[in-house]
C-alpha cells in the first residue's frame, strides 16, 4: 500500500499565500489550493479548520508584507518611508494590496485604523527620535496632518494599483507625496497659526 504524502499546516498556508498573491482572493479556492499542491482537498480540511482560519491566516501574512514594504529605507525620512512603501506595495503587490484593502476591508476596516496616530506613533518614534517639525505643532494639527496624509497616501495607492497613473516608478511615487506632504504639512502650519 503506498504511504499518504503528509502537507503541513505551512505548507498549505504558503500555498494559499502564493495564490492569493498571484489571483486575488477570488481565485482561492480548495479545489485551486489542492491542485496547486498536487493533492485532494482532504489533507486540506484535516490541516486547516475553515475558510476563515485560513483568511485569517493569510491577512496576517499579507500585513506583514505590506509592513516589511514599509519599513524599507527608501529615503531619510520615516514618515516618507511609511507612505511609499504603503504606495509601493500596491504598485508591486496588486492583488495582496486589494486582498488587504478591497476583498477583505471589513477585516482591516475600523479597527485598525480607529487609532491611526497610535500606528503612525509605532512605526515612526521607534525608527526617528528627531522628528522636530511635525513635534512642534500642536497634538490636534499633528492629527489633522496625519488624517490627511493617510487619506491621499491611500487614494494615490489605489490609483496606482488600478494602474490608472501608468507606470509609475518610486521616484515619481515620492515626488507626489513629497508634494502632498509638503502642502498638508504648509496648511497645518497655517491652522496653528489662525490662518485657515
Amino acid at each position: 500500500m503506498i504511504q499518504p504524502t503528509v502537507y503541513s499546516r505551512q505548507q498549505i498556508i504558503d500555498a494559499a499565500y502564493d495564490l492569493v498573491r498571484e489571483n486575488g482572493w477570488s481565485g482561492l479556492s480548495t479545489r485551486n489550493l489542492a491542485k496547486r499542491i498536487g493533492c485532494s482537498t482532504m489533507p486540506i480540511y484535516s490541516q486547516v479548520r475553515s475558510v476563515a482560519e485560513l483568511e485569517e491566516e493569510l491577512l496576517k501574512r499579507a500585513n506583514e508584507a505590506l509592513q516589511s514594504y514599509q519599513m524599507r529605507p527608501f529615503t531619510d525620512n520615516p514618515l516618507l518611508n511609511l507612505a511609499l512603501g504603503y504606495v509601493v506595495f500596491a504598485r508591486d503587490e496588486r492583488q495582496l494590496f486589494r486582498f488587504l484593502f478591497l476583498d477583505k476591508a471589513n477585516q482591516i476596516g475600523a479597527g485598525q485604523f480607529a487609532n491611526l496616530r497610535e500606528a503612525f506613533d509605532k512605526n515612526t518614534r521607534t525608527a526617528e527620535p528627531d522628528l522636530t517639525a511635525l513635534d512642534r505643532l500642536p497634538t490636534d494639527s499633528q492629527e489633522s496632518l496625519i488624517q490627511h496624509t493617510w487619506i491621499y497616501t491611500h487614494g494615490l495607492a489605489m490609483m496606482v494599483n488600478a494602474g490608472m497613473l501608468g507606470d509609475c516608478s518610486d521616484s515619481v511615487i515620492q515626488a507626489y507625496l513629497d508634494h502632498a506632504g509638503g502642502a498638508f504639512f504648509h496648511m497645518a502650519t497655517l491652522t496653528t497659526q489662525g490662518g485657515a
